[in-house]
Parts: structure tokens; sequence; C-alpha cells
């Protein structure tokens, strides 16, 4: 009796080592990496000082907030310049358009004259001299016009330059008020109240924590089932929580690894990279913390 429960004991110990051979192809492919944020560095788009900053390293910032301020007096002045200068081509549009009228008046005038003074001259109660007069001014009234319509075009002209200059100079102060481009986490502060800046010359790193992703890379026999939308699980290296995930890109054509060997043995060794981002929905997952993703089939 003994002796057939022992057989029967090693039959079912045999059993247990082999059948985990057997269920390889139910495997959840995964890897790890560490995860990253979707950044941007924002630099300034304005020469001038410092005056005052709105935000610190850990600062939360939206989509159009004000970071800092660069001195925006000078460019301020200038404005007020070519708003002036502006009001003053105005006035002289107004001067050149009346002057076109009296001209118009002028040459109408002069045109009646002349026909008045040349049925005189037929009838001989007129003479040729002052039918000359008369034609010389009938064309001085139509050079006066078209005098008039040449100022015209050049104080127009003039007020579109102005107006040119007046949409740089503010566009320039808008510059001075550098706005975060997207919703965020201040993670770097590159800049002090009271720095000349440069143009390009960064200001802030700005991050978004609340999401965040990781990429890994997988080797052909799993990423063969990948594809985006895919869900996956993310979990830090030190246990705990895990943090439900998804497939959000996968790679077109596959490397070699690691990259920097190139024996024969090693081009076999072809893996497939894929994105997977993750919610950060408690705050705890950080950049660069070493996470462990599993990708569901």
């Amino acid at each position: 009796m003994d002796a057939k429960r022992l057989l029967i004991a090693w039959v079912l110990l045999s059993l247990t080592v082999t059948l985990p051979g057997c269920s390889n192809g139910n495997d959840v492919p995964g890897g790890s990496g560490l995860l990253e944020a979707d950044e941007v560095i924002v630099s300034a788009e304005a020469a001038g000082r410092v005056e005052s900053i709105r935000f610190g390293e850990g600062s939360q910032v939206g989509e159009g907030d004000t970071l800092l301020i660069i001195d925006p007096s000078r460019l301020e002045l200038e404005l007020e310049s070519a708003l002036a200068g502006q009001q003053v081509a105005q006035a002289g549009l107004q001067t050149a358009n009346l002057q076109l009228e009296k001209a118009r008046e002028s040459e109408r005038f002069a045109g009646a004259e002349r026909d008045r003074i040349a049925s005189l001259v037929k009838s001989g109660t007129a003479t040729q001299k002052q039918l000359d007069q008369l034609e010389h001014e009938y064309a001085m009234a139509a050079l006066g016009q078209r005098t008039a319509r040449a100022n015209i075009s050049a104080i127009k002209a003039e007020l579109t330059k102005i107006e040119a200059d007046i949409n740089r100079i503010r566009r320039q102060l808008q510059d001075c008020y550098p706005v975060a481009p997207m919703k965020g986490t201040v993670t770097e502060k590159l800049v002090e109240k009271g720095e000349l800046l440069a143009p390009g010359k960064p200001i802030a790193k700005i991050s978004r924590l609340d999401t965040l992703w990781v990429k890994v890379y997988l080797p052909t026999a799993d990423f063969a089932d990948i594809k985006v939308g895919d869900k996956a699980t993310v979990d830090t290296e030190a246990g705990g929580k895990q943090y439900g995930g998804e497939v959000v890109w996968t790679s077109e054509e596959a490397e070699f690894t690691p990259k920097n060997v190139q024996t024969r043995k090693s081009r076999t060794n072809l893996v497939y990279a894929a994105k997977v981002r993750v919610a950060n929905s408690d705050g705890h997952l950080k950049i660069g913390m070493p996470v462990f993703v599993t990708i569901e089939k």
C-alpha cells in the first residue's frame, strides 16, 4: 500500500514540473522602464530685465498663466510714440482729402470758364489771350488734383507702416509677459528676479505630472499581439499599489538589444518598443521611478 502511495506521489510531482512548460503561451508580456513625463521648457522671446516672477519650483500653473514680467517700459514708450505718429498721419490724411476736394472744385470752375471764354472767342467778344490763360488755369487745377491724390496715397502708405510698427511693438510687449504653454507643475526654475534676459533664454521647465509614461521593450514573440489601446498594469519595483495604464504607441521597427553590441548572436535579439501612459491619480508616481509593466493580450 505504501508503495502505491509513493508511485502516485511521484507521478503527481512529475506532472507539476512538466505542466508549466505547456502554459508559456499564457505568459503576460511585460518589461521594466523608468517613468517619464511630457515636459516643455519655456524660453524668453523678449530681451530685458526680469521685473517680477510669479512661479516657483513645484508651483501648479495653468495654460496661459503669466510666468514672469520682463520690464516693458522701453516698449511702452515706443508704442506711445508710434500712436502719436499715427494721429499726426491721420490728421495729414484729412488735410490731403480737403486739398483734393479743393483741386476738384478748381478744375471744375476753370473748365467751365474755359468753355465760356472759348464760345466768346468764336463770337469775337473775347481774346485768344484770355482763353490761353484759362487753359493754363484748367491744366494747373488738373495737376493739383493729381498731386492731392498722390499725397493721399503717400499718407495712406505711411499709415500702413505705422500700423505695422504698432502691431510689432504690441507683439513685443506681449512677449514681456511669457505664459505657460500647458497645464502642469514647474519642475525647474531657471531665472531669478533682476536677471537680464536675452531672447531664447530658458525660463522654466513645466511637466505634466498627472499622467506619466514609460517605454518598455518587448521581444518579437510578445510584441506581435500588442496594439495601441491595450490595457496595462504598472507596478513600482518596490511593490505596493498598482496603476492602470494604456498602450499609446508601438514601434514600427525592431531594435537590437543591447545597441552597442554588434556580435552575430546579438543581432538575433530583436526587440520592439511600446509606450504606456499611466494616470498618476494619487501623485505617488515620480519622474525617473523604475516600474514594471505588464500588458494584457
